[in-house]
This record gives structure tokens, sequence and C-alpha cells, in this order.
């Protein structure tokens, strides 16, 4: 149990990193580009990115939301993000 004063505290303790936001906004944005070029895998930075590592974007993406983290500005800065 915590006290309602310590939940900004807990929630910068377990909050993705900018990094980790990062890239699964870029994850993300992709794949809504490569589903529409019915890509079921693609690349990205080199790595592999397939429908188990999209999952793995979109809760941290979620987790990043629920702690307060603006992914929607996230999402506007990486919306050219193109698979590769």
């Amino acid at each position: 149990c915590i006290h309602p004063s310590q939940v900004d505290t807990v929630q910068k303790a377990f909050a993705p990193s900018i990094h980790d936001l990062r890239w699964a906004v870029r994850v993300i944005t992709a794949n809504r580009k490569a589903d529409s070029l019915g890509q079921g895998a693609w690349t990205l930075d080199g790595q592999m990115i397939d429908a188990p590592v999209v999952g793995k974007a979109k809760s941290i993406a979620s987790k990043a939301e629920a702690c307060g983290m603006d992914v929607k500005a996230m999402q506007d800065q990486w919306a050219h993000q193109e698979p590769e």
C-alpha cells in the first residue's frame, strides 16, 4: 500500500525509460505501415520485428501512458517511421 503523496515517485520508478518508449512508438508506427503493405515480419534498425515484438512494444506504450508519459507527443515525433 502506498500513500497518495508517493504515487508520482512510484510511477517514475516503474515507468519505461524514454529510450524504451521511443523504440516502442517507432515499432508501433512502422507496424501499422507494414500491415498496410501486407508484411507480417519486417526490420527496424537491423532487428527483425514480428507479432510478439509488436505486442511488447504496445505493452510498453500502454504502461508509459498509464504512468503519465506523453505518448502522443512521441507518436507525433515518430509519425514518419517506416519499416525497413
